[in-house]
């Protein structure tokens, strides 16, 4: 699985659709973030990626309220917390809607929470988080400690987030094994500006490396 993270652009909806891309991500209820989008232009996005592809909801939000207005809104596949949610609403909304979990890759309480995490959601999101859960950061975290966390979860699925490029990302996938990789600000001229250059060759390099 390859997630293109951060979108704020029809023409990079098009270029990653192109290119082969599982899913894309679109932040929303996230005023931290500079990829941030209000949920009229997320849902008029959303609506330009076609079937077949997995349209992704990412936010901070941990309010159950606002929650239920962006799965009712923008009509997602899945939808990515990075808030601090308690164990019974998680529950609760995976029985609405696939949601992957992000965890900070760097907390020493990462691979609890995983395990924890993973038998409530459809994946668990391994990321370099700032302090107020949002990713993009385009820092790396520690690969050998991501394997030991997916192998500790296994068979649940594991994405992996966090300073990914087109660089490193078939080292990154041959030492973790990941079930996919995320990447927003390793492919960007900009925060929400993708370069379609390097966004292509990440993207070619995920699939030669087994993705």
């Amino acid at each position: 699985m390859i997630k293109i993270c951060g979108i704020t652009r029809a023409e990079d909806i098009k270029v990653a659709v192109n290119a082969g891309v599982n899913s894309l991500g679109f932040v929303v209820r996230t005023p931290s973030s500079l990829r941030n989008l209000n949920l009229v232009k997320a849902k008029n996005l959303i609506s330009k990626v076609p079937r077949g592809v997995n349209r992704v909801a990412v936010t901070v939000s941990s309010d159950s309220r606002e929650l239920e207005e962006i799965i009712v809104e923008l009509n997602v596949d899945f939808i990515q917390l990075h808030g601090l949610l308690d164990l019974t609403t998680l529950r609760d909304l995976s029985s609405k809607i696939n949601i992957i979990k992000a965890i900070n890759a760097t907390s020493k309480d990462a691979s609890e929470l995983a395990k924890t995490y993973a038998s409530i959601v459809k994946a668990v999101l391994l990321d370099s988080t700032r302090k107020d859960g949002t990713g993009g950061t385009g820092v790396v975290h520690n690969w050998d400690r991501s394997r030991k966390i997916r192998e500790s979860i296994h068979p649940a699925h594991m994405i992996l987030a966090g300073g990914l490029t087109p660089e490193n990302v078939v080292n990154a996938i041959s030492k973790v094994e990941p079930y996919g990789v995320d990447v927003a600000s390793g492919i960007e001229e900009k925060p929400g500006i993708k370069d379609h250059e390097r966004m292509l060759e990440f993207i070619a390099r995920a699939k030669e490396a087994g993705l």
